[in-house]
């Protein structure tokens, strides 16, 4: 795919680029009542447009990800979930801003000129979801209710910046924390092969589960 340099707008097809990383996994697996979970991940992903200018970071290319996850059943019907995220920020271009590009004091307006692609990073994302889940068995019909807390103490993560042509200002832009709430239906089917090992379950009769956790 063709993609023009954001500094130079120089279409070619010339371009080259790698990716490499490593994962990490600390699993506490359901016993008893709750469940643990840690994941690491340190990855890089580089590109090169080959036009003299070096390589640089691929747009989406986040360092270091962590991710902790943990749930807890209350018993059988409450359950509660956490996960906690922190990874570095997303590259982003360096520019210098120019002023009254129009040269005319009854139309003020600013320009950005990008001087370098990915070289400069937005700031570091971290979040704590937090969910609560109520879950009714009736026959093999499960309904779930749900209640999700994402980003728990309003860290503002930006994912954006959004330049202002009149005021030559750079916006951040990124979401803070929110609730939400959600019913599932689940079903389970019956096993027509006798041969097939039994569902372990517990005192409720319902399969053993961690907790679904949409975020």
């Amino acid at each position: 795919m063709i993609r023009p340099s954001r500094t130079t707008r120089f279409a070619s097809n010339v371009g080259t680029g790698y990716t490499a990383g490593v994962d990490l996994l600390l699993a506490k697996r359901l016993v008893g009542k709750w469940y643990g979970q840690v994941t690491y991940s340190l990855q890089r992903s580089r590109r090169d447009d080959n036009l003299g200018e070096g390589s640089y970071d691929s747009d989406f290319n986040r360092l270091h990800i962590l991710n902790t996850l943990f749930a807890y059943e209350f018993n059988d019907r409450w359950s509660l979930a956490g996960k906690w995220r922190f990874a570095t920020g997303r590259p982003t271009d360096a520019f210098t801003v120019h002023e009254d590009v129009f040269n005319d004091p009854s139309s003020r307006r600013f320009s950005k000129e990008i001087i370098a692609t990915n070289v400069d990073r937005l700031p570091t994302f971290h979040t704590l979801n937090l969910r609560l889940d109520y879950r009714r068995r009736l026959g093999r019909l499960s309904l779930i209710t749900f209640v999700d807390v994402i980003n728990v103490y309003g860290h503002t993560n930006v994912d954006a910046v959004q330049f202002q042509e009149r005021t030559g200002e750079s916006i951040r832009e990124g979401l803070e924390g929110f609730p939400q709430f959600g019913v599932k239906l689940e079903f389970q089917m019956e096993h027509r092969n006798s041969r097939a090992p039994p569902i372990h379950t517990d005192r409720g009769g319902r399969g053993k589960s961690t907790g679904a956790f949409s975020t």
